[in-house]
């Protein structure tokens, strides 16, 4: 295995578990609400608390073997568009990771606790769409990876 394929298999993981944990949340979040209230919002605390602990290192790994990968290619550079996209969509991740689903996943538990239906369909809303964006946003920046557009 030479540098290069160490290297594009840590960024391919990091990609995956993001995609990885996006699903699994689509998936469990429904589940979790069929279970309870207690269940409902131990589980948006825990995605609360996936923003920065899972998230954040996947992001870092992402960049870290991205940045490498492009500095030791003969084949592309930081103006290739899939490179750009790809350094776009960590901040947009990061962004979003701050904004919307550290705070939200909070305010969807508290929300929870208090029984404020209202406040329960607006943050659970808020972060069921923007997770769709995310994903769409990951499977559009894995498609310019793999075709590599230039």
């Amino acid at each position: 295995m030479t540098f290069r394929d160490a290297l594009l298999v840590l960024h391919i993981a990091g990609a995956g578990t993001w995609l990885g944990a996006n699903v699994v949340q689509a998936v469990v979040s429904p589940i979790a609400a069929r279970a309870g209230s207690a269940t409902l919002s131990g589980w948006y605390r825990i995605t609360s608390a996936i923003a920065s602990r899972l998230y954040v290192p996947a992001a870092i790994l992402i960049l870290v073997t991205g940045v490498l990968l492009v500095l030791q290619s003969d084949d592309y550079g930081f103006g290739s568009l899939f490179v750009t996209i790809g350094f776009a969509m960590i901040v947009i991740g990061a962004l979003l990771g701050q904004l919307v689903f550290g705070p939200g996943g909070e305010a969807a538990a508290a929300a929870v606790d208090s029984g404020d239906v209202a406040a329960i369909e607006a943050t659970v809303g808020r972060l069921t769409r923007w997770g769709l964006v995310d994903t769409v946003l990951i499977l559009f920046t894995m498609t310019a990876m793999v075709l590599q557009w230039t």
